[in-house]
């Protein structure tokens, strides 16, 4: 992908599903910015529903807000991420007790931290591009 004034190319991060992205959003960079952009804003509202609904116990609403997040991570080719998220979804499907659920909890949270810090970083770059 370049930027067509100056002819530099631009190559989302290792970290993210290059190809995957590269496909999604093929040469129109400034999409993909905004994309990015409102993935983040909507991880940073709905990630706090998740440690809420874990605090309260409440395993139907975790299960729903994981399901809700777990789509959000594909947005910005972190499809691994993505992944973890549809494991730990079917975790509360299945567990009794929260305490089922706990370890899957911590690590969802762990991978949603480092999601939103490659996403701030992927959001940088592409800013820096799209204004060369």
């Amino acid at each position: 992908m370049y930027n067509e004034d100056q002819k530099i190319a631009f190559y989302f991060s290792p970290e993210l599903d290059t190809a995957f992205l590269q496909e999604l959003y093929g040469e129109d960079l400034q999409q993909a910015e905004l994309i990015f952009e409102s993935t983040m804003q909507q991880l940073r509202s709905e990630l706090p529903l998740v440690e809420s609904r874990f605090r309260d116990g409440d395993t139907a609403g975790l299960k729903k807000v994981v399901h809700k997040i777990k789509p959000l991570f594909g947005y910005v080719g972190l499809n691994e991420t993505m992944q973890e998220f549809a494991s730990f979804e079917a975790v509360c499907a299945q567990a009794a007790t929260m305490a089922e659920a706990e370890s899957g909890f911590h690590h969802i949270i762990a991978i949603s931290l480092e999601a939103i810090k490659i996403t701030e970083n992927e959001i940088r770059r592409l800013k820096q591009y799209n204004t060369q």
